[in-house]
């Protein structure tokens, strides 16, 4: 008998065009998911605390600061806002562990000034960068100065250049700390000081871990000159022990109208060495996340209360969104980052 077979009849999944196809249609399903599913997280958040990381120890204005904001924040966004202090490396510590987060929405980290965007010329192996974060605003501005021992003789920068070149050598001048910003004003100082007149600043620095330390020793004359942060206590010994010469702002301040500014005395590259304070997300953090974020940072600066609170803390309230505070960020990490090549305090990485 003749061997009659029906033909083979193949699933049409079979078939390699049908099989590709196939796994289209489930891929562009499980992206279409995660798509989904990653865009309801944005809409939804936060949808757990949020954390706000100082990248230094307790009890400091920018610890205080940190904690008046989160306040508001936790009732703008419904979620507890923590306040986690992570010191450390000057302020490296709390930048590396900010920049490595997951960028989410939930570790944010606020920085007095730009430090955060050259600490890769200054703290041997941290790679981050500005561009490895995402400003959120700007909610205060922090002002400083320099000022003097109550017995030197010089109430004004151009009598402080020249009494470091007559006295035997020069002057003793204090900082916060070794290249923070108090430090590379200090450099900027010197840097403008030889451009404009020629000659060297005579200065000798002798850096201090803090505000109180430095401040100390300037009241008691162990120091000559410091380069400072604004502050209630700095105004506060202003004929007590220490001078206040200039402040580096365009503006005198209110609550010190006959202390100059750095421009009034020739110096008007330093008018613009305020520091603006930051909150900032991991870079690559989602735009909607970043919009409510910014808009409740400007709420938050709205609030009286508020306001009243880092007055109390002599910080200057203000609210720069995103964009700005990027720019100003960009514009203090060039400026800075030329300082610390010129001074020669760049680490070889």
């Amino acid at each position: 008998m003749q061997d009659i077979r029906r033909p083979t009849m193949k699933s049409p999944h079979s078939r390699p065009g049908a099989r590709a196809l196939t796994r289209s249609i489930v891929l562009a399903g499980l992206f279409s998911l995660g798509l989904a599913q990653s865009q309801a997280a944005e809409t939804d958040y936060p949808r757990q605390p949020v954390s706000i990381i100082v990248p230094f120890a307790p009890g400091g204005s920018l610890d205080a600061t940190a904690r008046v904001i989160a306040e508001k924040l936790r009732d703008l966004l419904g979620q507890p806002v923590l306040v986690v202090n992570r010191p450390g490396a000057g302020s490296a510590v709390g930048a590396r562990y900010v920049a490595q987060a997951k960028p989410d929405g939930y570790t944010l980290f606020i920085a007095s000034g730009s430090a955060f965007g050259f600490l890769n010329l200054i703290v041997p192996n941290f790679e981050y960068q500005l561009k490895d974060y995402a400003p959120l605003g700007g909610v205060a501005v922090y002002t400083s100065l320099f000022a003097t021992n109550a017995s030197v003789q010089a109430k004004t920068l151009p009598e402080l250049v020249k009494l470091s070149r007559e006295r035997p050598g020069g002057l003793s001048f204090c900082t916060t700390g070794v290249s923070g910003l108090n430090h590379l004003q200090l450099e900027m100082f010197k840097g403008l000081v030889k451009a404009k007149t020629g000659t060297a600043l005579n200065v000798i620095h002798v850096p201090y871990n803090g505000v109180a330390p430095a401040l100390t020793a300037l009241k008691a004359g162990e120091v000559q000159a410091c380069a400072l942060p604004y502050s209630t206590i700095v105004r506060n010994f202003e004929g007590n022990g220490i001078h206040n010469i200039a402040v580096q702002r365009h503006e005198r301040l209110k609550a010190m109208p006959q202390v100059g500014t750095t421009g009034e005395q020739g110096y008007a590259e330093m008018d613009d060495n305020e520091q603006l304070v930051t909150l900032s997300a991991p870079a690559g953090t989602p735009a909607p996340v970043i919009a409510k974020l910014e808009s409740a940072l400007q709420t938050t600066m709205k609030d009286p209360e508020i306001v009243k609170k880092l007055n109390d803390l002599d910080v200057q309230p203000t609210f720069v969104g995103s964009a700005e505070a990027r720019k100003w960020l960009e514009k203090d990490v060039t400026k800075f980052s030329k300082v610390i090549k010129a001074a020669g305090l760049a680490v070889q990485q």
